[in-house]
């Protein structure tokens, strides 16, 4: 954001813990906590007559989108990028990078930031007085279209001869939003997997490209008969959960205008995921691959990818969940931990989208902020090579000026991390199955979370409790 000395020579400088600077001279809307252009639909900062005032709501405003911010206003001095915050981010960590490990590893933000955020983004969008972009990553997006309070990013692209829709993971770019608009971009993605023992799934007759949910059960219990867990690192409510978004399409059915919530189909599955825990398949437990066949985790990145297969001390394989049927065949579902939406109202759509495509370039999607995995293909080929070229550098003893990466199995001996070009490969082959949006509707998988931990701590019955989740949700979905 730039600052306009002359602007805020009237006024005063107010600090808001969820806000950024303003001097507004009166006006503006609370509901962003932001400064807006007077281009806009809601006032705020007045830029001077010839800069372009784009504003972004966001929830947490990371080291990626301020470098973004910083780069981008240097090469366009006409466009200020001005970004409204939440939930500041937490810095206690600094640059050091944390690998968690396991299916319920948490990382994302406090449900009731979620909540306040997008009761923030709601009111605001209600009252003509939102943000040029909106950040809609724990916002449900098919809904804003169906209520004209988004514009679709396809009619700025089209304009755009320099914007090449093959150099990205086309089926995580287009994949936020149903139909054939462009409501929601994801400027990062990454993916849940299993990581486990590969030859267990090629020698029942298995292909983890297409089993099933019923497939994966049978092939749990065949490891049970081994001495052996199924599944670890994983809750039943987390593991319901996946499996709730990867069949999301088939829960929630659509009939005109009108959306069902399927309780019969949601019952069983809770039934069949109590049954792994209470036969001794499945197990929340943190134990290694001795002990258990398959580990549920998050795969956000390149570090995660080199490091994960080889933390137990025998290498071990990435394997796509399974499906049930019609959706294992769409892709592995992905998250985003920033989604970009442009507001209906906007009046700089184009200064907007200049900035989104800057965040899709190959420079800010190869930079070192990037966490996640890039939806730039080039850029995250480059960044696992540099992941490769940082783990050479370590196991060399060349890396004095570098972090210095090393792991030790339960025995206690060190374990050098390789990076090989296969591995490189085999990853890049796994991004490019990602293929469903899997946080659809926020507010639907939170229902679904709050209302399933009554059934798996025995206090209801499934049938309970996929009733009453049946009418909340349709009463939600159809108000």
């Amino acid at each position: 954001m730039k600052i306009w000395r002359r602007a805020c020579k009237i006024g005063s400088l107010m600090l808001l813990s969820a806000a950024i600077a303003a001097c507004s001279g009166g006006r503006g809307g609370a509901e962003q906590s932001g400064n807006r252009s007077s281009s806009s639909p809601a006032g705020g900062i007045s830029a001077p007559d010839n800069i372009t005032a784009v504003t972004i709501t966001v929830m947490t405003k990371d080291r990626f989108l301020a470098e973004a911010e910083q780069k981008f206003e240097a090469a366009n001095p006409g466009i200020d990028i001005q970004i409204s915050e939440l939930v500041p981010a937490d810095t206690s960590s600094g640059d050091k990078v944390i690998i968690k490990s396991g299916g319920d590893a948490d990382s994302g933000p406090k449900p009731e930031d979620v909540e306040k955020y997008a009761n923030t983004v709601n009111t605001a969008l209600m009252s003509g007085k939102a943000s040029d972009i909106i950040s809609t990553e724990y916002l449900p997006v098919d809904e804003y279209v169906d209520k004209g309070l988004l514009a679709d990013w396809n009619e700025l692209a089209a304009q755009d001869s320099g914007f090449d829709k093959a150099g990205y993971y086309e089926n995580v770019l287009y994949g936020v939003s149903q139909g054939d608009g462009w409501y929601g971009i994801p400027i990062d993605f990454s993916l849940d997997f299993l990581l486990g023992d590969a030859s267990l799934v090629e020698q029942n007759g298995l292909n983890d490209d297409t089993w099933t949910w019923d497939q994966f059960i049978e092939l749990l219990e065949t490891a049970k008969a081994e001495g052996k867990f199924g599944i670890a690192m994983i809750t039943p409510e987390k593991l319901l959960q996946n499996l709730a978004e990867a069949v999301y399409g088939q829960l929630v059915k659509r009939d005109g205008d009108k959306a069902v919530f399927d309780a019969s189909l949601f019952q069983t599955y809770m039934e069949n995921i109590k049954r792994l825990y209470d036969n001794d398949l499945a197990t929340p437990d943190g134990i290694g691959p001795e002990n258990a066949s398959f580990q549920y985790h998050t795969l956000t990145g390149p570090m995660e990818a080199a490091l994960l297969p080889r933390s137990d001390g025998s290498p071990q394989a990435w394997i796509k969940p399974p499906g049930t049927g019609k959706d294992a065949a769409k892709g592995i579902p992905f998250q985003s931990s920033r989604v970009l939406s442009l507001n209906a109202k906007s009046q700089v759509k184009e200064a907007a989208w200049s900035f989104v495509q800057f965040l899709l370039s190959e420079e800010m999607q190869s930079s070192t902020a990037m966490r996640s995995f890039s939806v730039n293909k080039a850029a995250a080929k480059a960044k696992l090579a540099e992941t490769q070229e940082m783990l050479a550098r370590s196991g060399s003893g060349d890396g004095a000026d570098g972090p210095q990466i090393s792991m030790r199995s339960k025995d206690g001996s060190v374990i050098t991390p390789t990076f090989s070009d296969e591995d490189i490969e085999k990853v890049l082959g796994l991004l490019s199955t990602a293929s469903q949006y899997s946080n659809r509707d926020p507010q639907v998988l939170s229902m679904i979370a709050e209302a399933t931990t009554d059934y798996f701590s025995g206090s209801k019955s499934a049938a309970a409790v996929a009733g009453s989740l049946a009418n909340r949700i349709n009463t939600y979905l159809n108000e």
